[in-house]
């Protein structure tokens, strides 16, 4: 296995959850609130992570002025090795949750991103062996980017564990973090899967969603050979629901025989899904009654019981 990420000394560490498909457009983030606000409910503190450059979590949880917010952001968090002690500066306070908001500076990021898994390699793992190379190489690296640097990565050897080494700096006073991953493909999903190793897949009622959730396990395949970290499922969602209709139907069954050892949750489409995420809320905080709440309840029951975390509502 490469050397583990320098991450800050803490005393526990709670569970990390990710919620992750390969393709966007699949309800994600739709999933991660209401996950956030079933655990809330329940009487749990949970952290919020928001890994898409989007930000569309952070405003399903009502702070869309962090995500413009001036610098310090996530961005410096994450690509500034002297900038990220200072993570719980920007984390948001919430009726519901706290959030480690995106910024739309991270919509630039991923050269630097890809700077750092480079950097990675060349210093701490086995690509090169001459240093002259790996001295040339880290110039031409650093002058294409902004912040990153060989500190940057510490003695990481794939350059994935920044966002894990942040959140590891103040998720000792949370009972379990969630964090929302971009579409895969990217450098950033990688952080997101290396920081939350434990996995809930959504995915849409329609025949498309099936061959994204096939590239999403030969990624997360070769994520798992090149870094060592073993990403454990923990749930899928079939999303969006339109009554029940073929698609639906051949997803969900699709989904129940590729996660044939965890539960499949079906959340029908509801218009009450929007407004909840236009008012920056999750179902729980805006409509309780809303008959999706069971259905995300019961999700949030599932994650309780599989990290046998303690509730207090």
């Amino acid at each position: 296995m490469p050397p583990q990420p320098p991450q800050a000394e803490q005393a526990t560490h709670p569970p990390r959850v990710v919620v992750a498909n390969a393709k966007g457009g699949v309800g994600k983030t739709t999933v991660s609130a209401n996950l956030v606000g079933a655990l809330a409910d329940r009487g749990l503190d949970v952290l919020a992570v928001d890994a898409d450059p989007q930000g569309n979590l952070t405003e399903a949880l009502g702070h869309l002025d962090a995500y413009e917010a001036e610098p310090p952001t996530l961005f410096d968090i994450l690509l500034d090795a002297d900038a990220r002690d200072d993570v719980a500066a920007i984390l948001e306070s919430g009726a519901e949750a706290d959030l480690l908001p995106s910024s739309i500076d991270m919509l630039g990021a991923t050269v630097e991103l890809v700077a750092a898994h480079f950097l990675g390699q060349l210093h701490n793992g086995d690509v090169v062996d001459d240093p002259d190379a790996v001295e040339t190489a880290t110039w031409v690296l650093e002058s294409m980017t902004q912040l990153v640097t060989p500190a940057t990565i510490g003695s990481d050897a794939h350059g994935y564990g920044l966002l894990d080494d942040a959140v590891a700096r103040v998720d000792a006073e949370y009972d379990i973090v969630i964090v929302d991953a971009p579409p895969g493909h990217n450098p950033m999903f990688k952080n997101a899967l290396y920081a939350a190793p434990n996995l809930i897949v959504p995915a849409t009622a329609e025949a498309s969603s099936k061959g994204a959730v096939d590239r999403l396990f030969d990624e997360i395949a070769a994520f798992e050979t090149d870094t060592g970290r073993e990403i454990d499922e923990i749930a899928a969602v079939t999303n969006r629901i339109r009554m029940s209709t073929n698609a639906a139907d051949e997803m969900t069954a699709f989904l129940a025989e590729v996660f044939n050892d965890v539960p499949v949750y079906e959340i029908p489409e509801r218009v009450a899904l929007s407004y909840a995420y236009d008012a920056g809320e999750s179902i729980f905080e805006h409509q309780p009654d809303a008959d999706v709440t069971e259905t995300f309840g019961q999700l949030g029951d599932h994650v309780i019981e599989a990290f046998d975390l303690k509730v207090t509502a």
